[in-house]
């Protein structure tokens, strides 16, 4: 309690006026929201069975008219001359059948046009295995054979032992609840011998409410029959169960508490059906909850109108400071092209506006300065890593190449000279940085030729490219350098100074992987971890040209792309090189993250 007090008191005064205004209007509204509940609380049980007991009255009396109406269709069809006349064949090679068959269609025909709500009609004949259905397209001859026999069955005597009615999906599946009518037809000649069944489908008005009603206001309404068996029902996975409170439906009407509901019941007269509506206890009272709602949104529109009127007065004199602490959280958040209305502001708040404005416009110029400057900085140092391929291989070939025409002048000379020239053309690539996969290995094909040449065909060589990966994009002289590495570091200091290379491309969905692999001396695996540990680093200690590999790749493409050494099992180093699969790249256009070289 004591911190709260602490709390308040460091309260600005226009908050504490506002939080004292706004707690006397609610004492005040909780005083009249007591008062009026109380008084509302003792009668609205009555009114909420009354409601209950009425919609069952209006129901029950709809839906027993509705099942007087259709047995009274029923008799008037069976007894129709026309469908009699059409049960009393005994086969469709009858020379009367056809016109029987007709005039009983017409029948069936003008029934459907006096009862819209009539789905279809059938009448089946168990003389002939035959029936005759007049009703919607969108149920086939073939489903209707196939469910009413199995519907029938299921429905239960409803009424006199004769008639049977039944409320289901299906001749309609899925949502689509029906009432179904059976009723058996016999000889009026004979009375004793049945002769056929007339079935009926209805969309019924009052079980289509029942249905549709899912309102979720705690009242329910459903049609059960004697036997607790439920016909209609809003929750569709219960209609065919038995309700749990089926012992408590006795009689021809009353009421009952069951599961937190309250229940009233009234038996559909001279019909084996219940209508049976249901609120739950708690909706009981909702007269007062509307009343506490109401009272309660009346509170809130009185403290939201205390608030707005103390804040009214209030933010007409802190209003553009609010402006501006509102922009500059804008800009916190990254929004740099936030500005102040400075026609908006008074007098002395306007100086403070154009300052804003023009530190904003200062903080642009600024940043396009130093993004203009990163680019630079960055293009410089690729095209420095670039440039830092050492020279000494240009002197130690041209050197070869004079001793060799001083010894004889045989064709060799000619095969030096040419892969030098070709070595050298792809150097240039016409100043490209970046080139195909396939020209840098023909640069290290043209490299490998003079270097057996210089050391006596010491180095094998086989390389395996896929198709799919000669054209992915590789900065230039990338092969080269670690070829190198492998020859000067491996082949040459091996025992027997013979060796090979062996170069694999692979790709691998969107990326592509190189594989080159020696046969020379070796490494330790302590060697090898330093090895890739400091690929990345700038270590005298470590060899130049890897280095310079590793950081033109992370320059180019980011750092989850470049080299990684690993053993192999020839006892040499295995270099893989991870780069993107990509056709295009545009020269000086870096990516990854900055590095200090």
């Amino acid at each position: 309690m004591k911190k709260w007090i602490e709390r308040i008191n460091h309260w600005k005064l226009d908050k504490k006026m506002q939080v004292l205004v706004t707690t006397a209007i609610i004492v005040m509204t909780l005083i009249i929201l007591a008062v009026s509940t109380i008084s509302s609380v003792t009668s609205m049980k009555e009114k909420s069975i009354e409601l209950l007991q009425t919609n069952n009255d209006t129901m029950s009396e709809n839906y027993a008219a509705s099942l007087e109406q259709y047995k009274a269709l029923a008799i008037a069809i069976v007894m129709d001359d026309t469908v009699q006349s059409y049960l009393r064949c005994t086969s469709k090679r009858d020379p009367s059948y056809t016109g029987y068959a007709n005039n009983a269609v017409n029948t069936m025909t003008s029934c459907q046009n006096m009862y819209p709500d009539m789905n279809f009609i059938g009448i089946v004949s168990y003389q002939m295995d035959d029936y005759l259905y007049k009703g919607i397209e969108a149920l086939s001859s073939s489903d209707f054979q196939q469910v009413y026999a199995q519907d029938y069955q299921q429905c239960g005597a409803v009424r006199d032992g004769t008639i049977r009615i039944g409320f289901s999906n299906k001749y309609f599946k899925g949502d689509r609840y029906t009432l179904s009518v059976y009723f058996p037809i016999y000889d009026l000649n004979t009375i004793m011998m049945e002769r056929g069944l007339l079935c009926m489908n209805f969309t019924n008005p009052v079980l289509e409410q029942i249905l549709e009603d899912r309102s979720g206001n705690g009242r329910q309404t459903a049609v059960v029959q004697t036997d607790g068996t439920i016909i209609a029902d809003h929750d569709l996975d219960s209609i065919g169960e038995t309700v749990s409170y089926k012992e408590k439906l006795v009689g021809s009407e009353g009421e009952f508490s069951w599961e937190g509901r309250l229940y009233i019941y009234q038996k559909v007269s001279d019909w084996n059906y219940y209508i049976v509506s249901s609120i739950e206890n708690m909706e009981l009272y909702a007269p007062s909850v509307r009343t506490i709602i109401i009272m309660t949104a009346i509170l809130f529109f009185m403290v939201i109108l205390s608030f707005f009127v103390i804040k009214g007065i209030i933010s007409r004199v802190y209003r553009p400071l609010d402006q501006t602490v509102q922009k500059m959280d804008q800009v916190a958040a990254g929004s740099l092209d936030t500005r102040l209305n400075v026609e908006s502001m008074g007098e002395d708040f306007q100086k403070l506006a154009t300052g804003f404005n023009s530190m904003m416009e200062e903080i642009l110029v600024l940043m396009e300065q130093v993004k203009m400057e990163q680019h630079q900085i960055e293009q410089i140092r690729f095209n420095s890593l670039q440039s830092q391929i050492q020279p000494h291989f240009l002197y130690n070939t041209l050197e070869c190449i004079h001793w060799q025409a001083m010894a004889d002048g045989n064709k060799e000379i000619s095969t030096l000279v040419m892969a030098l020239a070709k070595y050298y053309r792809i150097c240039l690539s016409k100043g490209h940085d970046v080139i195909p996969l396939e020209l840098e290995i023909e640069h290290m094909k043209n490299y490998l030729i003079i270097q057996n040449m210089r050391y006596d065909n010491i180095i094998g060589s086989e390389i395996q490219i896929e198709e799919s990966c000669k054209e992915t994009m590789i900065p230039k002289l990338t092969l080269q350098p670690l070829v190198e590495n492998s020859i000067y570091h491996g082949i040459k200091v091996k025992e027997g100074k013979k060796g090979s290379v062996f170069l694999k491309a692979v790709r691998e969905g969107d990326h592509v992987l190189i594989i080159l692999a020696d046969t020379g001396s070796g490494m330790t695996q302590a060697q090898i971890d330093a090895m890739n540990l400091q690929l990345s680093e700038y270590d005298e200690s470590f060899g130049y040209g890897v280095r310079n590999v590793n950081k033109r790749i992370e320059l180019l493409y980011g750092k989850d792309y470049g080299l990684y050494y690993l053993r192999n099992e020839f006892g040499g180093v295995t270099v893989e090189i991870q780069l993107p699969y990509t056709t295009e790249v545009d020269d000086g256009i870096l990516k990854g993250d900055m590095i200090n070289v």
